[in-house]
């Protein structure tokens, strides 16, 4: 490779930004899905405040409010989050006073979530100021479009888990 002399600065310019070339990029559904996933995600926390929980936690706390007494594992199965992440939100939540913890009487392995009344106040208002959210995301991707873009997204989540990979 050779040097570039002081009269060759020109070349040491990056490209243009619009004339990038993004190779095989643009066949990447995932990063599509992951940039999508980051700006809804700045979306919600900006509609829902500082004082609201991540989207993550309001799913579960949504969960407990709507099914008294669900299990952990049907909030993980539900929630499509791992048993891990599950154990440390409903943690957090217990130790904010958001929920209730306690063995099933009939397998003391089993633990079941209630919300407290406090838990119940906090999903509640979450709940209401979601609402413009969901209504961002629903005109974003248009009304006539929405249960196609859901059903294909579910696809591909089902796809991919069924993918025989060596």
């Amino acid at each position: 490779m050779a040097e570039n002399s002081a009269t060759d600065h020109e070349a040491d310019r990056p490209p243009p930004f619009e004339t990038l070339d993004h190779g095989i990029l643009h066949e990447f559904v995932g990063m599509y899905l992951r940039v999508a996933y980051e700006v809804a995600y700045e979306d919600f926390t900006k509609r829902l405040g500082a004082e609201a929980l991540r989207p993550g936690y309001f799913t579960i706390l949504t969960l407990i409010v709507c099914n008294p007494r669900i299990s952990q594992t049907q909030i993980g199965m539900a929630s499509e989050r791992d048993k891990s992440s599950v154990t440390i939100a409903l943690r957090w939540m217990e130790d904010n006073g958001l929920i209730t913890r306690y063995p099933s009487a009939q397998d003391r392995r089993t633990h079941m979530c209630v919300a407290t009344p406090k838990g119940v106040k906090m999903q509640k208002k979450m709940e209401e100021k979601s609402l413009a959210h969901l209504t961002a995301l629903g005109n974003a991707i248009g009304p006539e479009r929405r249960a196609d873009f859901i059903k294909t997204l579910k696809d591909l989540i089902h796809e991919l888990r069924q993918a025989d990979i060596p």
